[in-house]
């Protein structure tokens, strides 16, 4: 019920901003991508919030009617449902996370470059502060390969002082018309106010796409998570919350 309740009110927000483009004369660049992951845990930076399985909805919507050369405009909203209830630690069937968020890419100055400032805020339905964060990044494609380096500032509730670096890179390659694969690898420093700094995480992942029309794509993926230093993400034997270091994915995308 929560999925179509975000879906009506991006699909709502699209209308509106289609409407007064078409009012003016102006023709929208707006693009909405829906995805619907089913996961075999759910681990977000090295953590496991649920090491069973979990529904991951989320819809997106890019462009917004801004003219060429102003950048590009994203808003989003992404929730975690958990089937399985870590051991009992969760409650199954139910929403545990709604995250909301939006970016900004920068009008690009160099050919392959992508400059972006971001924000997100992570609320949760069975209570609890929500987090504040806010994010920015640098993007750059060569030959075929995409590179990233983004800084997570959290800015509000229990992540408040703390400070996550993320250096990123993926490579994509079209098997065929309909088929695509992708890898990608990740690695993750982390500093809090308590002075636990240190690289937090790594992952290796793989994945696999279809297009199964114009508009529709199913894939699946596998992705495995690494300790990089137990003494900033501890064991969860140990009171921290490395359980999960590997996860599957099946998912199923659309883009209107």
């Amino acid at each position: 019920m929560k999925n179509m309740i975000v879906k009506t009110v991006v699909a709502g927000m699209v209308a509106a901003v289609t409407g007064t483009a078409m009012a003016e004369g102006e023709v929208p660049a707006t693009e909405v991508g829906i995805t619907e992951d089913f996961a075999s845990a759910y681990v977000f930076r090295g953590s496991t919030f649920n090491d069973e399985a979990v529904f991951q909805p989320g819809v997106e919507v890019t462009g917004l009617g801004l003219p060429e050369g102003a950048g590009s405009l994203t808003i989003g909203v992404w929730g975690n449902y958990d089937i399985g209830d870590y051991g009992g630690v969760l409650k199954s069937s139910e929403f545990s996370e709604v995250d909301w968020y939006a970016s900004y890419s920068l009008p690009s100055l160099v050919d392959g470059l992508d400059l972006f400032v971001g924000w997100t805020e992570y609320t949760y339905p069975n209570g609890g502060v929500s987090d504040k964060e806010a994010s920015i990044g640098v993007g750059f494609d060569a030959a075929g390969a995409a590179l990233g380096a983004t800084a997570y500032l959290g800015v509000g509730g229990g992540i408040n002082g703390n400070s996550y670096y993320e250096l990123s890179a993926g490579y994509d390659l079209e098997l065929s018309e309909e088929l695509g694969a992708s890898i990608g690898g990740s690695a993750g420093y982390l500093h809090t106010p308590a002075g636990e700094d240190g690289w937090n995480d790594g992952s290796l992942s793989a994945a696999l796409s279809y297009s199964v029309c114009e508009n529709w794509s199913v894939g699946a993926s596998l992705a495995y998570i690494a300790q990089l230093d137990d003494d900033v993400l501890v064991d969860v034997e140990d009171g921290g919350t490395y359980d999960v270091d590997m996860v599957g994915m099946l998912s199923l995308a659309g883009s209107f």
